[in-house]
């Protein structure tokens, strides 16, 4: 009787297993039944070493180190990647600016601080919205899991610079500033989202269109400290109207 339950026990384990099997491979993209994917109108006779190499990752930043800026290897710009499940972004982030709440939907990213530091944090919607920040240094790393909102924040004297791993060739980038203010959302439905009036509304769509600040200061004598001081008087307003939309969201409020 004792082996019985034994066998059953290791069968029910075994199928389990197996059932958790397809889940880990659709947890990136679709598997691909070559090596790599050609795009349609390539001649498989003339690739080369050229396909597999991509060039324009650092040169396509910006110049203008007062901005956040952000250049990307997905397979939209370096299609060798279609189907390997990878892509990377060189991300510059000026002094006081921030890379704004945001997801991507079909990857996580892994963070590398090359220049920093640099404040960055993300929301836990499945723990009752709990909110986990980290100061990152120059060599840090840092995961954001797949689909979860986070941000980057640099309120140092400095350029901060990082670098992004995604285990997607397509991650996909959903902006909530830009998806909630800058979509054509009507004003009333932003204004019951957030439970706050016509004018507050008017006034963050209107800092949203403002031009880029001027250029960063020059570096203090030391910005090793990280503190959530400064920066533009948008950032609390909009994360408190994030914040409070997330929870009429995921809590029914």
């Amino acid at each position: 009787m004792a082996l019985t339950l034994g066998l059953r026990l290791l069968l029910l384990f075994a199928v389990a297993a197996i059932h958790q099997l397809p889940r880990s491979a659709r947890a990136g993209d679709p598997n691909i039944l070559t090596d790599y994917v050609l795009p349609s109108d390539a001649d498989p006779a003339q690739i080369n070493g050229t396909f597999f190499t991509y060039t324009h990752l650092v040169s396509g930043v910006a110049g203008d180190t007062s901005k956040f800026t952000v250049s990307k290897a997905t397979a939209a710009e370096f299609p060798a990647l279609m189907g390997q499940s990878v892509s990377y972004a060189s991300l510059v982030y000026g002094a006081g600016t921030v890379n704004p709440p945001h997801i991507h939907p079909r990857a996580s990213e892994l963070l590398l601080v090359v220049q920093g530091p640099l404040l960055v944090g993300l929301i836990d919607a499945a723990h009752n919205g709990t909110v986990y920040t980290a100061a990152l240094e120059t060599g840090d790393m840092f995961v954001f899991p797949k689909g979860m909102v986070h941000w980057q924040f640099n309120n140092g004297t400095d350029v901060a610079r990082a670098f992004s791993a995604f285990g997607s060739a397509t991650p996909g980038t959903i902006s909530l500033p830009t998806m909630l203010f800058e979509t054509g959302i009507d004003d009333p439905v932003l204004e019951k989202s957030f439970r706050t009036d016509e004018a507050t509304v008017k006034e963050l769509k209107q800092d949203l269109r403002e031009p880029a600040p001027g250029p960063a200061p020059e570096p203090a004598p030391s910005s090793s400290a990280v503190a959530l001081v400064g920066g533009s008087a948008l950032l609390p307003r909009l994360a408190a109207a994030l914040l409070c939309a997330g929870a009429a969201f995921w809590f029914g409020l």
